[in-house]
């Protein structure tokens, strides 16, 4: 599963499986992902707590992207 987040056009109520319906925050893709997801961030403004969710994310066994990265 892909989890979509962006935090400009996002909305935590959304249900994050597309880019039209992204999550707001990193904090509700994690919340939602499972081992073996993935959540593909688009670029934007995210709060200073984005290394740890990454991280978080990534200790559960969840793939972090960041759209349009290298």
């Amino acid at each position: 599963m892909i989890w979509h987040v962006s935090s400009k056009d996002g909305s935590d109520a959304n249900d994050g499986r597309a880019a039209a319906t992204a999550f707001k925050t990193v904090s509700r893709a994690v919340e939602a992902a499972k081992a073996g997801d993935t959540i593909l961030i688009a670029p934007g403004a995210y709060d200073q707590d984005l290394g740890a969710r990454v991280g978080l994310a990534r200790t559960g066994n969840i793939v972090v992207l960041v759209a349009g990265g290298h």
